[in-house]
């Protein structure tokens, strides 16, 4: 053992010299370098560390996205608007093309209208009398009165207007006039209808009424029909027409007397003026 002890202790030496040595070594080296850099000692630098490249700016390219985003909307807002706009425009135009149209027909109409009351005359007072006068001019009957109801009392005064018939002054009136064949002699009935059918069409027949106006009518019709119907004293939409009744005693038969009188004959004309 202690044999071990003193070369330990030599060891120690040795090794003490040598860190001794390198103490004064390193101070010698330390000396001469500050001897050649003016005594300043240049700092220590490490090495250069790599470039790294930038991260991306997150909240910069979300605020990009997000005025692009809103770019957009603002500009199909925009074409919405226009498009809207476009929409109106051409349904007012279509608007105004169908007011425009609307009242260029009215205006027509108007005017039309306007021309038919210049052509038809001024509007017939009615009068109070129902009394009217009938003219034949083909049958030499002049002014004939025509009084309400078709009672004998009344065909005995002339001819007889058929009452629930229309009356001259009246739009779209079926007046109808019913007088006998052979009548009653002395009296303005005698035989006041017996020619009846020797009226054609084109045959003037004229009324006048108790207040002196006048209603021109042509023939237009020729009526054959059972006694029993009545259809030839209804309205006819959009005429205004005298109706002249007699009695016949059959079908085509105009010349005979009597004594039956199967048969209405009605000779129809329509208004001119």
């Amino acid at each position: 053992m202690g044999r071990r002890q003193r070369i330990s202790r030599r060891q120690r030496r040795i090794l003490t010299g040598l860190l001794v040595a390198a103490c004064l070594a390193l101070g010698a080296f330390v000396v001469g370098i500050s001897a050649l850099t003016g005594g300043q000692s240049a700092p220590v630098r490490g090495a250069d560390a790599p470039e790294v490249a930038a991260a991306p700016d997150l909240a910069n390219a979300a605020l990009i996205e997000a005025r692009a985003r809103a770019a957009g909307l603002a500009a199909r807002r925009e074409a919405e608007k226009a498009a809207d706009r476009e929409a109106a425009e051409e349904e007012a135009a279509r608007q105004a093309a169908a007011e425009q149209a609307a009242a260029e027909q009215a205006a027509a109409e108007q005017a039309a209208a306007e021309q038919e009351t210049a052509q038809a005359g001024p509007t017939p007072a009615i009068p109070a009398d129902t009394t009217m006068y009938l003219t034949v001019p083909k049958l030499g009957l002049y002014d004939i009165p025509v009084v309400e109801g078709t009672s004998e009392a009344s065909l005995g005064q002339g001819a007889g207007h058929y009452v629930g018939s229309g009356y001259p002054w009246v739009e779209d009136s079926n007046t109808y006039i019913a007088g006998h064949r052979l009548g009653y002699p002395g009296t303005l009935s005698d035989h006041v209808f017996y020619y009846l059918p020797n009226l054609a069409e084109g045959d003037e027949i004229v009324l006048t009424d108790s207040l002196g106006q006048t209603y021109t009518y042509q023939v237009s019709e020729i009526l054959e029909v059972p006694i029993t119907d009545l259809s030839v004293t209804a309205a006819i939409p959009g005429r205004d027409v005298v109706s002249l009744q007699t009695c016949i005693e059959n079908f085509g038969d105009y010349w005979t007397e009597g004594p039956n009188w199967y048969v209405r004959y009605v000779v129809r004309a329509d208004r001119v003026s």
